[in-house]
């Protein structure tokens, strides 16, 4: 048979225990990091070696290169200058001592 249930009191203590105030937990960055170190080795292409393909790179050379092109032009007009100041001053000379 069965037997009957009893019941059972409990007794809560009313003293509390004093704690001491919590410190907040350090957060931590949920954000993995990418590893450094990457494998070696041959990777697949990603376009083709042949396509031609206008990128910010590419404007950045053909910016550099025009620099230097009009640079070189600039230095050797400057040489063509210099060197036809010598001319006249050499047939100025020349004209002088024959006199």
């Amino acid at each position: 048979m069965a037997s009957p249930k009893k019941k059972t009191t409990t007794t809560k203590s009313t003293v509390k225990k004093k704690t001491a105030p919590r410190k907040a937990a350090a957060k931590k960055s949920s954000a993995k990091r990418a590893p450094l170190v990457r494998q070696i080795g041959l990777r697949p292409e990603e376009t083709d070696f042949m396509t031609f393909r206008i990128t910010r790179q590419t404007l950045y050379w053909l910016v550099l290169g025009a620099i230097v092109i009009l640079f070189t032009v600039w230095l050797m007009k400057l040489q063509m200058d210099i060197q036809s100041l010598y001319d006249q001053i050499d047939a100025n000379t020349a004209e002088l001592s024959t006199m």
